[in-house]
């Protein structure tokens, strides 16, 4: 494959969001059939820069999509007058965020806003959004019980893959 077959290839698979994996066929095929070392390695650039170009797209995707969600949150904290109303509405969003990783194939089931009370020693579920359980929507966490008393303790966000 020419080194402009490559580039026209690589722009095809950008084009229409190919899988990472179809990135590497094209120097699978090459090796093959033979190819020079340097052809193979003008491949592995190419495969390298396309691969850049994907990653830097789907951050400004994944961007834009936040700051979509921020731009509707914001609307829709200007519009509500209710604390319930405007609870529900961050936490809905922020599920929805969680929602748009395009890296991963899972969805965001559940999205909870939590509320520490010192006196009590425990932070409670305040708003839910994605529970089907009316006693998920009641839960306690003591400090460091759990991802929930866990991130209540340490003030700290926490990712868990």
């Amino acid at each position: 494959m020419t080194s402009e077959e490559s580039d026209r290839t690589f722009l095809e698979f950008l084009a229409r969001d190919a899988p990472s994996a179809e990135f590497e066929e094209p120097i699978i095929a090459d090796r093959a059939l033979g190819a020079s070392a340097e052809t193979v390695a003008a491949l592995e650039r190419s495969i390298l820069l396309a691969l850049r170009v994907r990653a830097a797209l789907d951050r400004s995707r994944r961007r834009e999509a936040e700051l979509s969600a921020l731009y509707e949150t914001v609307g829709d904290l200007v519009a509500l007058r209710d604390v319930d109303a405007v609870l529900e509405a961050i936490v809905r969003r922020a599920r929805k965020l969680l929602d748009t990783d395009t890296d991963t194939d899972t969805d965001t089931d559940t999205a909870y806003l939590a509320l520490y009370d010192p006196e009590r020693g425990h932070a409670y579920v305040r708003e839910t959004n994605g529970s089907v359980s009316a006693e998920f929507q009641h839960l306690l966490m003591p400090l460091g019980a759990g991802l929930g008393g866990l991130v209540v303790q340490t003030a700290s966000p926490l990712l868990q893959q």
